[in-house]
């Protein structure tokens, strides 16, 4: 991979030292542009063994070079430290692309997904630390044929490494090699058919054991679309092979598979999903479950979560971490409009393991029994199968061309069951009810108040299992450059990681120009769970001062 990566920079140069020479000799159609965005950060982080001092300082500078068909890309990395994942002091980032027609070639670092992600969804989260880059090639073909072009196809075959750095553990780092192929025709206007495949050998580090596997996954697709409503479908099935070593003495070749289905349909002023899920890539008994598992779905598999995903704060506090091995459910959203003022939406959805298990062994050694159940294509609200459910209705009203309210209230319950002691099984349950009023006036100028209230129950406090939390966000702004901020959270919560109370913290974004923002922060921020794409992680409270800078030259 090495050799590889020192071939595509040495051709990224030669690229632009060629397009320099040949300027003055062919009609070239030169253009660039550049991103940069510097983060920096020092204060104190709050956690139940202490304060320590918190800092990071982060470089991203972005370039890119269009000369007539091609497109070369740099990025230079600076962290010191990272605020999460692993630092970087370098190019991180470097490809060269070439587009003629219904062709795409890119070498280099990319990203991909094919269809909804049950066979690969790579993708970068700084805020959590994830990144599932890969390195190598991909080609892409559109190609529209037949009668007047009614028939169109895309097709993409890709092969790359892949080193995967745990989030929680940056030392713990798992490599990949892929070989991959998607593929999509619509031989009818209303008819879409695909196919995905992927063959990866990987290493897996268990402590100071490494597994190496070979897996293998499969998936068919399936699009219809009719008259305002759509269907999309995918099924997935994956197959890994271990070597024996020392923690798997006999080679093993577990089966997996996933399904994922969308059903809507919209008119004016109406629209209805229903989302379900059923993944199953790597069913295993409790004491077997493991991030460290060769068997478990792979970290670029990244399916649907069917949650609904909000901004706010408080809404977001206490979310799901979807179990891409072991999952099951279904999500159905809804919004109506009657006029051009009032705009509703309902969201409910519930999501749950598919077994429950038992101890077999009747001696003091433990084995785990599968529970088998014949409706386990569906979720299940008993505590004994983790289930996680949600309830959501908001409403958005314009009292006039310069007031906006908006209302919401939120029922979930998430439970983590503990099989060696359900009394001290994990369960979550709040209530919530966001509240926005937003007004402008002198065309300019806006005020935006956000209020949230929360009630909570957590039943392994060892004190008060319910508390409460409120948080208040004001802001005004003048069009169209500035924004100031402030916001408060207060909590009655005993058992907080912080210990505190209260968090206040204010907040400051000025743009110089359309592409050009630097953001301001000083105060006390809560923490807690972060998510993206249903991959969670902890972020401790934090203390202290905030600096982003972002540019944009074009």
């Amino acid at each position: 991979m090495l050799k590889l990566k020192w071939a595509v920079t040495l051709l990224l140069i030669f690229f632009v030292f060629a397009a320099n020479q040949a300027y003055s000799q062919i009609k070239l159609n030169v253009k660039v542009s550049a991103s940069n965005l510097l983060r920096y950060g020092i204060g104190k982080e709050n956690s139940v063994t202490g304060d320590n001092t918190k800092k990071y300082f982060e470089e991203l500078a972005d370039v890119r070079l269009f000369v007539n068909d091609f497109l070369a890309g740099v990025r230079y990395e600076y962290d010191d430290p990272i605020e999460f994942g692993k630092s970087v002091k370098g190019f991180s980032r470097r490809f060269l692309e070439f587009k003629k027609d219904d062709f795409n070639v890119r070498a280099g670092n990319y990203y991909e997904v094919f269809a909804s992600g049950l066979t690969l969804n790579s993708f970068e989260s700084r805020p959590i630390g994830w990144n599932t880059e890969f390195d190598g090639a991909k080609i892409n073909y559109k190609h529209s044929f037949g009668k007047k072009g009614k028939v169109k196809f895309n097709g993409t075959i890709l092969g790359g490494g892949m080193d995967f750095t745990d989030i929680n553990d940056t030392s713990r780092v798992e490599e990949y090699s892929i070989r991959a192929g998607n593929f999509s025709i619509s031989p009818l206007k209303f008819l879409t058919l695909g196919g995905s495949y992927l063959f990866t050998e990987g290493t897996i580090p268990t402590g100071n054991v490494n597994t190496k596997i070979n897996a293998e996954i499969f998936e068919g697709n399936l699009g219809l679309t009719h008259k305002g409503f759509s269907l999309l479908f995918s099924y997935a099935n994956k197959v890994t092979i271990s070597e024996p070593n020392v923690l798997y003495t006999q080679s093993k070749a577990p089966r997996g598979d996933g399904a994922y289905a969308s059903l809507g349909y919209t008119r004016e002023g109406f629209g209805i999903t229903l989302d379900y899920k059923n993944y199953r890539f790597n069913i295993t008994t409790p004491d077997q479950r493991s991030a460290s598992d060769p068997f478990k779905a792979l970290p670029f598999q990244n399916a649907p979560s069917c949650i609904k995903v909000y901004s706010s704060t408080l809404l977001s506090r206490f979310p799901h971490n979807v179990d891409f091995n072991d999952e099951v459910g279904w999500q159905v959203d809804v919004f109506y409009s009657p006029n051009d003022k009032l705009t509703l939406n309902a969201n409910a959805s519930l999501t749950s393991r598919h077994y429950d298990y038992f101890d077999a062994d009747t001696t003091t050694l433990t084995r785990y029994e599968r529970v088998e159940r014949n409706d386990a294509f569906l979720p299940s609200v008993k505590n004994q199968f983790s289930p996680y459910w949600e309830l959501f209705l908001e409403a958005e009203y314009y009292v006039n061309k310069n007031l906006k309210t908006k209302l919401g209230v939120s029922r979930k319950t998430n439970v983590l069951y503990s099989i060696v002691d359900p009394n001290s099984s994990d369960i979550i349950r709040t209530f919530t009810v966001p509240v926005e009023v937003q007004y402008t006036f002198a065309k300019v100028y806006g005020v935006k108040v956000n209020a949230e209230f929360q009630q909570a129950y957590n039943s392994i406090r060892s004190g008060d299992t319910h508390f409460w939390s409120q948080l208040t966000t004001l802001s005004v702004s003048r069009s169209p450059n500035i924004i100031v901020s402030g916001t408060a959270e207060f909590t009655n919560d005993e058992e907080d990681p912080s210990g505190k109370k209260y968090w206040i913290k204010g907040e400051l974004v000025y743009k110089f120009t359309s592409a050009n923002t630097i953001m301001l922060s000083y105060g006390s921020e809560r923490g807690g769970i972060q998510c993206s794409s249903g991959i969670c992680r902890y972020v401790n409270p934090f203390n202290g001062f905030r600096l982003t800078l972002m540019n944009n030259f074009n």
